[in-house]
């Protein structure tokens, strides 16, 4: 459908794999299928995006690890295919690629992202105020996270 094939994936000598947790990940299993927001949406077959998204969970089996493609930080799809892609019950490991960087560490895991390639931050680790900027959530999110008020 959209997926680019495991040879098309992003290389960068500085590239760095990180987890939920913080820490750089070096034996991560790379994304088998890699989903570019823009072909998604633009292909015509008909199908809606839900019906799109749907067809990905349906063809993706336990053991794959999907990749959503940032074009640009700014661009909002990938959050969206994210959260779509978890609230349809895709449960495996989902990675953040291309242009993101820390400071979207945050939120790429409260729309359930589970590992980020982010240029080298200088450490092995991302810091705790990266990971949890807020005491707080004001909603709930893809990630368990309920607003305080629950």
């Amino acid at each position: 459908m959209n997926a680019s094939t495991p040879t098309e994936q992003f290389v960068a000598d500085s590239i760095f794999i990180f987890d939920l947790s913080g820490k750089r990940v070096v034996d991560c299993k790379q994304p088998t299928q890699i989903i570019e927001p823009a072909k998604l949406i633009s292909s015509d077959n008909g199908q809606t995006i839900t019906e799109k998204i749907q067809q990905i969970k349906a063809t993706t089996n336990v053991q794959d690890v999907l990749g959503i493609k940032f074009d640009k930080f700014a661009d909002g799809r990938s959050y969206s295919i994210a959260a779509r892609l978890r609230e349809a019950g895709y449960t495996g490991a989902l990675h953040a690629l291309g242009d993101i960087n820390q400071e979207l560490v945050f939120m790429l895991k409260r729309v359930g992202f589970t590992h980020f390639h982010l240029p080298d931050p200088g450490a092995s680790e991302l810091s705790p105020q990266i990971l949890e900027p807020f005491a707080g959530h004001y909603q709930a999110a893809q990630d368990g996270s309920q607003a305080h008020w629950h």
